[in-house]
């Protein structure tokens, strides 16, 4: 069974803050943290804080740079400096010299235009490379490191099998357990890759080595196999395959198919509902020559080109038989007859016709944001630029095998993707065709360009709920916004309103909490959040179209690059907001938090990973440079303002007091009890911010150490906040009688967090806090800090980091 480690651990929004400064271990001299140590390094280096997220293993998942501090690149090319990043700081990603130098240079991705280049490395062993094993390294136009994200298979051990299959016996072991007899014949060797052709199969089946995880320290020699055929609906299967080099045995597979569905589709470019007059306009086919220098149109002057080859597939059997349409210009025009009032079966040609232009049209206007050959794309030729070529769209119009509905299949860079449309029955009227539908055409594309795009081209990135959702609604948004029409479907539905959707894009109810609660159960329709999310990003931006549009799809879609594999919401959040780092120096951060923290996916939201329910936590707050709230005190520690320990004078603790530090990181038993790293600048406030001999020299012993603030005057009138950052770490020798409290002293006293021990290791990892304190309002208070260890031997620390309180 394939099992899937992505249980991410959580700090404040969605990350785990490691410990930058490992010193000693537990009282027996536990050994150091190489990662923290390597953390600290990188965070000299950068000159500010670096955030690390890592899955239940502890395997580095998404590396972050402050934004603006990137870690210095020190070369001119950056495949180079992506390489010399990884092998310098290789303790990061929990690897050794050796392992790091086993990674090979398989893309990259240049955008001088977006301040951006995106370098893949491949982990290879043994010369294979390891499934879902790359790390993606994103530099600045200087070759700066701004972030990294690791897929969760890149640490391998030597397989537990050998490799005594050929790929003819690996393909064909494939196809058994998929269902699929295959007769194949050989047809090309290159490097790793053989391909074969079989009766029956839709495209050549393909297969290369890889190297796949089973479960950590069984590690398996493999064969990864792709294959398509018709089931027994005359529906399209893509599958991606991986078999057991030895045995045979199926270890993973996962369908590439992306389906489209809902109550209809609509018919025409920019249709209205009920249409009855052919509204279509006469445009041109050229394309646009940077990003099509071929032009859309092939040789023979058809629906053939570099981009994509459209014809009908009324049988359902992926070729272009004597029965299908393929259109020819006439007289250099692909105007071809339609009338709405009619049965869109009657209007082939016009179908195919219409369907190349919108399919060429996705791609030339997805290539000027970033979808190029290095990116991935879809092209048959190249032109020496990057990536893997002979992958045009496949697009079969008024396909035979279903109604109502439309998919599209995304293998990997190199192998070519299929989308099928089909006619929609629903309406109660004359059949109408998704193919004439801009909506449901870039929908569909959307599914190849997330995919390609998300976790660095690993392809099968998007498969649960929340990842899922998220490739939904990229494709309704990415089409939507296109469009300037926050409606899908409109058409076939018969419903200007809401279209083929819950709720129009502009008007939706829906928030992060509705996938918590269960309102939100299915990928299309946690797709509708995320597309109401972006749309209101669009809104937020620049307004209705224009500007807004056009900032916000360039974000959307470098976003996707800077996503990691399996991502929740929240990643894909913080990769827009890095994204529009990069683009336009963050001039528009504010502008995504409040549109983010509206449907509650603000600063303090958190979800453990992509499948995540109950779990999630969600929040309305953005940084307080985007509130408009009045400050009424802060406090970074980075000076001293006044804070002052034992204040009655009656602290019974020997050790670990309260103090204004910059901390030592201390680990015990690979726990991290004293965190290195604070979350803004070197200092704190921290019980005992030395390290010591042993984890357990500095921290809290002999009772209770206490810590008070200045005096604080609130406002009389509004609603006041309180927020901070805080640890409260211990051993699993702590009780109840120890504990972590946060109180406010006025005329009556609150406490605000009292957190107490527990036979259980936790981590010092930050999280944050908020508070009202409005039924101060008018009292000048103080906050008062208490941590004690009551219980004998117990290790506890605590720290607690950027006060803030606000008013408004």
């Amino acid at each position: 069974m394939f099992r899937n480690p992505r249980l991410t651990q959580l700090l404040s929004a969605s990350a785990l803050w490691l410990a930058a400064c490992a010193t000693t271990g537990d009282d027996s001299a536990q050994p150091t943290d190489d990662r923290a140590k390597a953390i600290t390094t990188l965070q000299r280096q950068a000159g500010a804080p670096v955030t690390v997220e890592v899955n239940e293993l502890g395997t580095t998942r998404v590396l972050s740079m402050t934004a603006r501090f990137p870690v210095p690149g020190h070369a001119t090319d950056p495949a180079e400096a992506a390489t010399n990043f990884l092998a310098a700081h290789h303790d990061v990603f929990q690897l050794d010299a050796a392992d790091a130098a086993s990674f090979v240079v398989a893309r990259v991705d240049a955008e001088p235009r977006l301040n951006m280049s995106h370098v893949t490395l491949q982990r290879m062993f043994a010369g294979i490379p390891v499934f879902q094993g790359a790390i993606t390294v994103h530099l600045d136009n200087g070759n700066g490191v701004f972030r990294a994200m690791g897929n969760d298979f890149y640490r391998v051990t030597s397989p537990t099998n050998r490799m005594t299959l050929s790929p003819g016996e690996a393909a064909a072991a494939a196809g058994r357990a998929l269902g699929v007899g295959l007769s194949l014949t050989h047809v090309a060797s290159e490097d790793l890759s053989t391909t074969f052709s079989a009766p029956g199969t839709l495209d050549p089946v393909k297969v290369e080595p890889r190297i796949f995880q089973v479960a950590p320290g069984d590690n398996r020699f493999a064969f990864q196999v792709l294959i398509s055929w018709l089931d027994s609906q005359k529906e399209q299967q893509y599958q991606l395959a991986l078999v057991d080099a030895q045995d045979g045995s199926l270890l993973f597979n996962q369908s590439l198919v992306n389906t489209f569905t809902g109550r209809v589709f609509n018919v025409g470019a920019q249709p209205t509902a009920n249409m009855t007059t052919d509204t279509r306009t006469l445009v041109s086919f050229d394309g646009d020559p940077a990003a099509s220098p071929q032009g859309w149109v092939g040789a023979a002057g058809n629906t053939v080109g570099n981009n994509a080859v459209a014809a009908t597939d009324l049988n359902a059997d992926n070729t272009v038989g004597t029965n299908e349409t393929q259109p020819s210009a006439v007289n250099n025009s692909f105007d071809f007859a339609f009338d709405p009032t009619q049965n869109a079966s009657n209007f082939k040609p016009a179908s195919v016709a219409n369907a190349f232009f919108l399919v060429n049209d996705y791609h030339d206007r997805t290539y000027r944001l970033g979808f190029t050959e290095a990116a991935r794309n879809f092209q048959t030729n190249n032109f020496g630029l990057g990536g893997a070529q002979n992958d045009p769209v496949n697009v079969d119009a008024q396909d035979g095998s279903g109604t109502n509905n439309a998919n599209f299949s995304t293998p990997p860079d190199g192998s070519r993707p299929r989308m099928q449309m089909f006619l929609f029955t629903s309406n109660g009227g004359p059949t109408e065709d998704g193919d004439f539908d801009p909506s449901v055409i870039y929908h569909e594309n959307t599914h190849g360009l997330s995919n390609r795009l998300v976790g660095g081209g690993a392809t099968t990135c998007l498969r649960n709920l929340q990842s899922g959702g998220m490739g939904e609604g990229w494709g309704d948004f990415m089409g939507s916004s296109f469009l300037n029409n926050p409606v899908v479907g409109a058409y076939v539905t018969g419903n200007t309103t809401r279209g083929i959707r819950q709720f129009p894009m502009d008007n939706s109810p829906f928030t992060y909490n509705d996938i918590k609660n269960g309102t939100l159960a299915e990928v299309h329709n946690v797709g509708e959040l995320w597309a109401a999310t972006l749309w209101d990003i669009r809104n937020g931006v620049g307004g209705t179209g224009g500007v807004g549009a056009a900032v916000v799809e360039q974000l959307v879609v470098s976003g996707m690059k800077l996503t990691p594999c399996n991502p929740s919401m929240l990643n894909a959040r913080d990769a827009i907001i890095q994204a529009d780092v990069n683009i336009n120096a963050g001039a528009n951060e504010c502008k995504l938090w409040a549109a983010f923290a509206h449907r509650l996916m603000g600063t303090g939201a958190a979800s453990a990973n992509d499948t995540t329910t109950t779990g999630i936590v969600t929040s309305t707050a953005v940084p307080p440079e985007c509130s408009n709230a009045t400050t009424v005190f802060s406090d970074n520690f980075e000076t001293d303002k006044g804070w002052v320990s034992n204040p009655k004078a009656t602290d019974t603790a020997v050790t670990g007091k309260w103090e204004r530090a910059n901390p030592d990181a201390t680990t015990s038993n690979n726990i991290t009890t004293q965190n290195g790293t604070t979350t803004s600048g070197s200092f704190d406030l921290v019980t005992g911010g030395a390290g010591g001999a042993a984890a357990g020299d500095n921290d809290v012993d002999g009772g209770v150490t206490t810590i008070q603030s200045p005096l604080i005057a609130i406002p009389a009138t509004g609603t006041t906040t309180l927020t901070f950052k805080s640890y409260f770490a211990h051993l699993n020798n702590a009780t109840v009688d120890d504990f972590f409290r946060v109180q406010i002293v006025g005329t009556t006293t609150t406490t605000l967090l009292n957190q107490t021990g527990a036979a259980t290791n936790v981590a010092a990892t930050f999280a944050a806090q908020s508070f009202n304190i409005s039924s101060f309002a008018g009292q000048s208070v103080r906050i008062v800090i208490t941590a004690a260890d009551n219980a004998a031997g117990s290790l506890i620390e605590a720290a607690v980091d950027d006060v803030l309180i606000t008013n408004q």
